[in-house]
């Protein structure tokens, strides 16, 4: 017997819900085409449902031995490097050092009123305001590559450019 798996469609997260809205509709197509493969979507922050959670669902509604993660982001940064594989628990050899001598990465998500009086020193962002539990899944966890450079995503981009043309 095969081993079973499962699929997490990951999205970034937004306050907006165009992005659930997004990422909704890919996993119905992916179960309308496969109605025997568990598919679920989470999100890295800001919106739930969160990594963990999502894996959670995924794993206890069904005997999982594998869950593959795709992150449906257009690139790899440093959410796809180093965020993600550490939420998932994955080892990731990237290498902060490397980000043009950068050591933190600070992209702030939340609606903080910034008082510029006050020692910043102690400004954190977390990058997900889920609860930092770690993920509890006994089987193999594969994260996939973004959507990467593809001639299919070409094709597209000259699709919304010939709208407005």
């Amino acid at each position: 017997m095969s081993d079973k798996t499962g699929i997490l469609l990951l999205s970034h997260g937004s306050r907006l819900d165009d992005g659930e809205e997004v990422i909704k509709a890919y996993k119905e197509m992916y179960e309308e085409e496969f109605p025997d493969m568990p598919v679920e979507y989470g999100f890295m922050e800001i919106r739930k449902p969160g990594i963990p959670e999502t894996i959670k669902k995924l794993s206890t509604e069904n005997e999982l031995d594998r869950i593959i993660v795709v992150p449906v982001f257009v690139a790899h940064g440093l959410h796809t490097k180093r965020d993600i594989p550490g939420l998932l628990g994955i080892e990731s050899d990237f290498d902060a050092e490397s980000v043009s001598g950068h050591h933190h990465h600070h992209h702030d998500h939340d609606d903080h009123d910034h008082d510029h009086g006050h020692d910043h020193g102690h400004h954190h962002h977390h990058h997900h305001d889920h609860d930092e539990e770690p993920v509890e899944f006994d089987g193999e966890i594969v994260l996939t590559d973004p959507l990467g450079i593809d001639k299919r995503m070409y094709e597209i981009i000259k699709d919304r450019v010939s709208e407005h043309l």
